[in-house]
């Protein structure tokens, strides 16, 4: 068998599609500002000097115009329009000395992610040049024949100004321009480490330049790590407000050579000073971000994480002289790049110091802050030097917690000092047990006196509370009074009773108890069957009590039916608690919840007597409500003679800005 025998080399040839600009540009950039950078890079790579972003939010566009050196016919096509143009393997570092931060030659491409039109205007050596691409066009170029080639539509160029420069007009905008100028600011301050007069290089937004104050947290850095001996940091971010700067070793090791970053890495006085945006430690490269976002990788845990926030500037990442590490979205770096690798180590390791010390000093400043409020510090003033101590570390933990409001402080200060005060009589209950002389009787005596103020303390709050809750009823729609009040009343007695605090039952009594009233359930009229809800058995401060609820909306129930119906429960019940408790008192009580007076609603007080012989009485829902505020608001205005303790406690809530006309 034969093989036919080439009578020549074949010839093999590699060729790029356009379709690669759908990866490279079209769809690779996902937001505005990752877009405005690449074209501040280029412009900071043209030698410019100013950079200013115009938005017109009605025409939906977007104009970037920068001062550099602008470009001829021969550049537009040999670097611009070249997809893929390695500007760095023509030099490293620009005509004026910049190093060079384009890269891999795609950046310009980003427009199309969020432009459908991208109009060029450029000058350079007092000639004007001007291009328009399409998006449309180029896809439609993709779809015919897999074309390799696009040819941009020249347009008249700006003949305005002879200076040298170049101006980017981005139009018909897929991403609406909804964020603010101050938004875009902020976000490229956060991008770039070389804007400002250090490296003469202005960028503006409408008019605005980018500052340090751009970056979102100006003036709320609390404590300050600067990597190396960089003083441009508290200089250029203006940080002398801080309360304390520490220097950090700047050296990273990798693969047994030494590189140096700069930068710093802070924390600021409350976690809500920083957005989702800003609690991150980005890195940074020749002055231009390559990663949002290096804190995730360390998986920090805690109080501490949510108030880092810094820059680390490390251009051995981007080295010229090796691969990039960096994505093409020029976002994020390669992870497994032994150089981030490098990084992240030193990174880590920084933050595990600055954690140790900003515990220290967070507990430090947390007592001044803490005693900053009139009521803390009266009761910090009786602690002991040990329970000080104590004290000193929990103010640490509850100055440093990310708490919602004032109000959420508040309360954690009340239960903190409650909880010293339990501690402190355990401390002397353990005590008496030596007990031998006069003086330790004497403790007895303190001890006895410190029981009664803890719990005047505590059942003030417990009293405050319930005012809140019944405060809060008051408001609220009769309809959705019925059902709380429905669901709640009969574990919560006190509603009814200051003195019932907790109901306490026999379960098996309670269940015959229940059976037995089930069986007269079963013999009610529909009529009556419709007017009520439910019923229960609970037994609270010595009573056997007996509980029916009545429809809110059902009217003019009778007395006498309302007689008869509760007879039944009390005959039932005393022939029940008779046989269990045959040599015991019983004493029993009926209540009628309804939502009106029982007919005839002009005799209030006979059907009222006529109940009370039974031992039952009625009370309507909103009469729960109202004398159930009225109790408790009494007993708050009564009760001023109390323990400091519980002054002290009143004082929080002035401390905290709180209403506190109840005590």
């Amino acid at each position: 068998m034969s093989h036919d025998v080439p009578t020549s080399t074949p010839k093999f040839r590699m060729t790029l599609s356009l379709n690669v600009l759908n990866h490279l540009g079209i769809g690779l950039y996902s937001n505005i500002p990752a877009v405005l950078s690449e074209l501040v890079a280029n412009a900071w790579d043209a030698d410019a000097k100013n950079v200013d972003i115009v938005l017109d939010i009605d025409a939906g566009c977007i104009e970037v115009r920068d001062d550099g050196h602008g470009m001829s016919v021969n550049d537009i096509n040999g670097r611009f329009l070249k997809v893929g143009y390695q500007r760095r393997k023509q030099a490293s570092t620009t005509p004026s000395g910049r190093p060079v931060m384009g890269r891999k030659g795609i950046g310009k491409l980003a427009t199309f992610s969020i432009a459908r039109v991208v109009e060029v205007h450029t000058t350079k050596d007092k000639i004007s040049n001007a291009l328009r691409m399409d998006r449309d066009v180029i896809k439609s170029s993709i779809n015919d024949n897999e074309s390799s080639e696009y040819c941009p539509a020249p347009i008249p160029p700006d003949v305005s100004t002879q200076t040298p420069g170049t101006r980017l007009v981005l139009k018909d905008l897929d991403k609406g321009l909804a964020k603010t100028a101050p938004h875009l600011r902020r976000r490229l301050a956060r991008r770039f480490s070389i804007i400002g007069p250090a490296n003469e290089f202005s960028v503006t937004v409408d008019g605005t330049a980018i500052g340090p104050t751009d970056r979102g947290f100006h003036g709320k850095i609390e404590f300050l790590w600067c990597l190396g001996a960089d003083t441009r940091v508290e200089s250029t971010d203006r940080l002398s407000h801080v309360k304390k700067i520490t220097r950090l070793d700047s050296t990273v090791q990798l693969e047994r050579q030494s590189h140096h970053v700069s930068g710093w890495i802070g924390t600021v006085d409350r976690p809500k000073t920083l957005d989702e945006i800003n609690n991150s430690i980005v890195l940074l490269s020749r002055g231009r971000l390559v990663h949002e976002n290096i804190m995730p990788d360390f998986k920090e845990a805690g109080v501490y994480a949510q108030y880092v926030v810094g820059e680390v500037n490390a251009d051995f990442l981007d080295d010229t002289n090796q691969d990039d590490m960096v994505t093409s979205g020029r976002q994020s770096v390669k992870e497994d790049d032994p150089r981030f690798e490098a990084i992240s180590t030193y990174v880590k390791q920084a933050l595990v110091n600055i954690r140790n010390e900003w515990t220290d000093l967070r507990r430090k400043g947390a007592t001044k802050r803490a005693l900053e409020y009139p009521s803390v510090k009266k009761w910090y003033g009786r602690l002991g030097s040990d329970q000080r101590t104590s004290a000193k570390r929990l103010f640490g933990k509850i100055e440093s917690l990310p708490l919602a409001d004032r109000h959420a402080k508040m309360e954690l200060y009340k239960a903190t000092i409650l909880a010293f005060e339990r501690f402190a009589m355990q401390d002397m209950l353990s005590r008496l047990e030596d007990l031998e002389s006069l003086k330790d009787f004497e403790l007895l005596a303190r001890l006895m006196v410190g029981v009664d103020e803890l719990e005047a303390a505590h059942y003030h709050e417990i009293v405050r509370g319930r005012l809140g809750v019944i405060r809060k009823l008051i408001k609220i729609a009769p309809e959705a009074k019925e059902k709380v009040l429905q669901k709640h009343v009969f574990d919560h007695l006190w509603l009814l009773d200051p003195s019932w605090e907790r109901s306490a039952g026999n379960a098996r009594m309670e269940e015959t108890i229940m059976k037995e009233f089930g069986d007269i359930d079963a013999k009610l009229t529909p009529e009556e069957r419709r007017a009520r809800v439910d019923i229960r058995y609970r037994i609270a401060a010595g009573k056997h009590i007996v509980i029916e609820l009545k429809k809110y909306d059902r009217k003019n129930i009778a007395i006498e039916d309302l007689l008869k119906q509760l007879r039944k429960y009390h005959d039932t019940l005393e022939k029940l608690l008779a046989k269990r408790y045959p040599d015991k008192p019983r004493h029993i009580e009926m209540i009628a919840i309804l939502g009106q007076s029982p007919s005839p609603q002009s005799f209030p007080e006979r059907n009222r007597s006529q109940l009370a012989l039974l031992g039952a009485r009625y009370i309507t829902y909103d009469e729960i409500i109202d004398q159930a505020e009225k109790r408790y608001s009494e007993y708050l205005k009564k009760e001023r003679k109390v323990s400091e303790v519980t002054e002290i406690l009143q004082g929080l809530a002035i401390d905290f800005g709180e209403d506190d006309r109840d005590g």
